[in-house]
């Protein structure tokens, strides 16, 4: 005997309200059963035939399909186990829609430009029709006929406006050649991704301004800048001079309430606390007593490595010279992301066989190795590119960008079959745990990487297979 085709009922929440949804395989008596009976409608939003859910229903499709399906309840039933939740009865109050993001209808990037009678912005995006609708309205842009693009004079007031007219709409990224000093363009471009209420709060500009006095580089700004504005946006009902008041208490409370929320990691919060220290003790020169701010116990997270035959196979998976070029300096020399974009022509020694790091992290200048497969790669990328200045440079000149380094590496990576253990800055943990493997000291690991405690490096050891790989496990002995 033929068996019976089954449909499965569950529970959804839907623009409709609760419903219950009909899940089976594609049948024709069953299809035209439910055109029979009107009450079951298709449900869009679900891409399912739903009723109204509750036991008449469930109990009446169960008979008009009783002889031809099976009706399978078990999964109606189980809705307390799917929507079951962890909940915390107590006094912690969370803070909910802080900082919520605004959705866009796409991203463009301002690219400076000259020619030899002008100098302007260019506006480069991805062909969009409502990209190029809102930027045809907008008031401050015009059309280049020359080099067909939407264009904005370099004009503080012009680019102010703007920003001020696309941001709710359109993401502005701005190419690595371009520099923003001015306080009021930076805080909204800091800002654009949030929806801003009646009781939203800007950073004050002065904060920007202190930052920037203090030699901060634009990310540190940008980071700090962030978890400020989410303190000040956690009290609504406070007013700026009320949180400036702010004693280490309330700050602790803050903390522990982003603990509460769980979806914070140790790290972030840490960040929080050095951004909010910064702005009480540094900013507002307050005389609190900020060292009482409870900082979380940070875990020891291992990083993640590839094997060298692993790293090997990333790197005979791409067919683009540049773009093996570039993994191939990362990991062979063990740089940061952003000091392999600030390379210039000049900081390759090819007669030492080292690389002249620049401006690293901690504004300091170090040197580090370079292989002699990097250095092929290098003198043919060298003559097919033929860089001007910048060992790598993007599209429109000046620095490549980090988004593209990401797109290579996870590219390659999926091509070549390597399970996926991290970004890019895994090539670097990779070179110091081979180094390591390899029998090299950790003290001039410590150099090649500029690392300015041996602590730092020491946790290399933890990854490295050198010593693990010769323990025996006891469990062997049951072998004998």
């Amino acid at each position: 005997m033929k068996e019976k085709p089954v449909i499965y009922l569950n529970h959804r929440q839907s623009k409709q309200g609760d419903v219950c949804v009909l899940f089976f395989k594609q049948n024709e008596a069953l299809t035209r059963r439910i055109q029979q009976n009107g009450w079951i409608r298709w449900n869009s939003s679900l891409n399912a035939f739903t009723v109204a859910s509750n036991e008449k229903t469930v109990g009446h499709l169960i008979d008009i399909f009783d002889d031809i399906a099976e009706v399978n309840i078990s999964y109606y039933h189980a809705r307390l186990k799917e929507n079951t939740e962890h909940v915390v009865i107590g006094d912690t109050h969370y803070f909910t829609g802080i900082l919520e993001k605004t959705d866009k209808l796409g991203s463009i990037t301002l690219v400076p430009h000259k020619n030899e009678s002008e100098r302007f912005i260019v506006i480069s995006f991805k062909t969009n029709k409502n990209i190029y609708k809102i930027l045809t309205n907008c008031q401050s842009t015009y059309w280049h006929k020359q080099i067909r693009a939407f264009v904005l004079p370099p004009n503080r007031s012009v680019i102010i406006r703007f920003l001020e007219e696309v941001t709710s709409q359109l993401r502005v990224k701005l190419h690595n050649e371009l520099s923003i000093v001015d306080y009021r363009i930076l805080q909204l471009l800091f800002e654009q991704a949030y929806s801003k209420s009646i009781y939203f709060k800007s950073c004050p500009i002065e904060f920007l301004k202190y930052m920037q006095l203090k030699a901060y580089s634009y990310n540190t700004i940008n980071t700090y800048y962030y978890y400020v504005l989410r303190l000040l946006n956690c009290y609504r009902q406070n007013s700026l001079t009320q949180i400036n008041a702010f004693d280490s208490d309330m700050i602790n409370d803050y903390h522990q309430k982003m603990i509460g929320e769980k979806k914070f990691s140790e790290q972030t919060i840490n960040q929080s606390v050095n951004a909010i220290k910064l702005y009480y003790k540094g900013y507002l020169n307050r005389e609190m007593q900020l060292e009482e701010v409870v900082r979380p116990r940070v875990g020891k997270a291992l990083p993640k490595v590839w094997s060298q035959e692993e790293i090997k196979r990333i790197l005979n998976s791409i067919d683009n010279g540049k773009h093996k070029t570039i993994l191939s300096v990362i990991y062979g020399s063990g740089l940061r992301i952003g000091e392999v974009l600030k390379l210039r022509i000049e900081d390759v020694d090819s007669k030492r066989m080292r690389l002249r790091i620049l401006g690293a992290k901690g504004k300091k200048d170090r040197y580090t190795i370079i292989g002699q497969y990097t250095l092929e790669l290098l003198r043919q990328y060298y003559k097919e590119y033929k860089p001007k200045k910048l060992l790598f440079e993007g599209q429109f000149g000046g620095q490549y960008s980090t988004t593209s380094i990401s797109r290579i590496l996870f590219k390659a990576i999926k091509k070549s079959g390597v399970p996926k253990r991290g970004g890019v800055h895994s090539l670097r943990h990779s070179f110091a745990t081979h180094l390591l493997e390899s029998g090299t000291d950790l003290r001039y690991i410590q150099e090649l990487l500029g690392h300015n405690s041996s602590t730092t490096t020491e946790i290399y050891t933890y990854v490295s297979n050198k010593h693990i790989e010769k323990i025996k496990s006891p469990i062997d002995e049951f072998l004998a």
